[in-house]
């Protein structure tokens, strides 16, 4: 019998890293969990645990901080070898707002975690990965990598994140590693439910934007990301795969509706 593949899921204490995590423990994989909140974590493992994982921990870790990300790497190897998966899911939510009016600690704050974060992730686990030949990275972008959402300093960091992917793919590709990103929707996390809770965000809005008028779940995100990171998408690659219920096809074509109406074809005798 083959020894169980290891996944970890950097951010996975909640939302959508958590969904992730879950579901990696239901094919009975070893699913580490990092992040920083403690309590979270660790019953995010427990859950992991309850799921089918054959082995589930957390390890508190800060994305923010180069030598934490590296103490992850480190206790990772020890405790399991090279992991076969690795997950960048850390990230900081935005409110809207105008470039002009961008904070600029807040734009610092938001590249540390969303873009910075997710480059360590890559980087130490990247190099472990190369030297074993083998292994799948998988990013956490957002509609922001591909539209120009009014979020200056997540939009411009998640933009990023989409080129990361692709430069990692083309350089680590040759030592069998392959690096995909999912781009989520709005998706009912935690964040997003509170701040639909504050009145932040609009859900009869975002529902009308999408084309199958629907909210994403966090259990979408996480089928996305097992597809990508398992031996049936072995031929794809620096790849970043939208699961956004239809956002990106449906906001220009209504956009563009408006202008163009489609009349009714006149009837014929």
């Amino acid at each position: 019998m083959s020894e169980p593949q290891t996944v970890v899921v950097i951010g996975g204490t909640a939302g959508i890293g958590r969904a992730i995590a879950l579901r990696f423990a239901e094919e009975g994989m070893r699913v580490v969990v990092a992040g920083r909140d403690v309590v979270r974590g660790r019953a995010a493992a427990a859950a992991c645990e309850a799921a089918g994982a054959s082995a589930a921990r957390f390890v508190e870790t800060d994305v923010g901080s180069e030598k934490s990300v590296q103490s992850l790497g480190g206790e990772v190897t020890v405790a399991f070898g090279t992991p076969h998966v690795v997950v960048n899911c850390a990230g900081i939510l935005q409110s809207g707002k105008r470039v002009l009016d961008q904070d600029l600690d807040e734009d610092e704050k938001l590249w540390r975690v969303n873009y910075r974060g997710t480059l360590l992730g890559c980087q130490v686990f990247g190099r472990i990965m190369a030297a074993a030949g083998r292994g799948a990275i998988l990013n956490v972008g957002s509609l922001a990598s591909f539209a120009p959402l009014s979020l200056p300093a997540y939009t411009p960091g998640k933009h990023a994140v989409l080129a990361l992917t692709q430069m990692l793919a083309a350089e680590l590709g040759p030592q069998g590693v392959r690096v995909n990103a999912v781009a989520p929707g709005y998706t009912l996390s935690d964040g997003l439910k509170a701040k639909i809770a504050s009145g932040e965000r609009n859900p009869e809005a975002i529902i009308a934007t999408t084309a199958l008028q629907r909210f994403v779940e966090p259990r979408d995100v996480a089928e996305a990301a097992l597809f990508l990171c398992s031996d049936r998408a072995a031929s794809i690659t620096g790849v970043t795969l939208p699961v956004d219920a239809g956002w990106l096809v449906q906001a220009p074509y209504a956009q563009y509706l408006q202008g163009n109406p489609i009349r009714p074809r006149p009837a014929h005798d």
